[in-house]
């Protein structure tokens, strides 16, 4: 059957059901304010099956010394039970994403290598110098800033063969960085080469922030 609800703020909404002694088997509640509709359709049930109750048919008094048996009443059938809530599909994703990602760290910890890492710093550097080195003999030019290139090629060598970065990484890079930098200076520039500690603070700097 179909009921119809007035709720106190209003809206008016309707729905279909099969009463159960004449009461609702489920909650409602308004679509607007969501305000609780059971007992307003309960009122309306019992006020539609009062009215469409026959009406009493009158019995002859039995006889006395009859004997009249008392049954117990029905007991009311149990209401049924509220539909489970189904999960949102934003929800479902979001609880299994973190399982993914654990089953993937594994593999990405398996994969990087701090000592793959050193030693492509180490060649890095060696690479970094060896080009810095043969352009001064090349063009007998002295460009300090340079190192540069030393502190790049190291922290791109220790990032690439460790196939991650981490700051352990970074902070070996950095030294070997500043290492080679400093060799490759006091080669181009004899005891002179303190005066370019710039050079050597941006190697560095760059080696860390690549490998690390």
């Amino acid at each position: 059957m179909e009921l119809k609800v007035v709720c106190d703020c209003g809206q008016k909404y309707k729905f279909d059901v099969e009463p159960v002694n004449g009461r609702m088997p489920f909650n409602v509640n308004c679509p607007v304010c969501n305000a609780d509709g059971t007992g307003a359709a309960n009122a309306i049930l019992s006020r539609t099956f009062s009215d469409s109750a026959p009406p009493p048919v009158a019995t002859a008094p039995s006889p006395v010394g009859s004997l009249r048996l008392n049954r117990p009443a029905p007991a009311p059938a149990a209401p049924a039970p509220p539909p489970l809530p189904v999960p949102s599909v934003p929800a479902a994703i979001a609880a299994v994403r973190p399982a993914a990602a654990t089953a993937r760290k594994p593999k990405e910890a398996g994969e990087y290598s701090l000592v793959m890492g050193i030693a492509g710093a180490v060649l890095g550097a060696a690479l970094g110098a060896g080009l810095m080195y043969a352009f001064f003999l090349w063009a007998n030019f002295r460009f300090p800033l340079m190192g540069t290139c030393i502190g790049a090629l190291t922290g791109l060598g220790a990032r690439m063969l460790a196939k991650g970065t981490d700051m352990t990484l970074g902070v070996i890079s950095g030294a070997i960085a500043l290492v080679s930098t400093a060799g490759t200076l006091y080669l181009m520039f004899g005891d002179v080469a303190g005066m370019f500690i710039i050079s050597m603070i941006v190697s560095v700097s760059l080696a860390f922030k690549i490998a690390g």
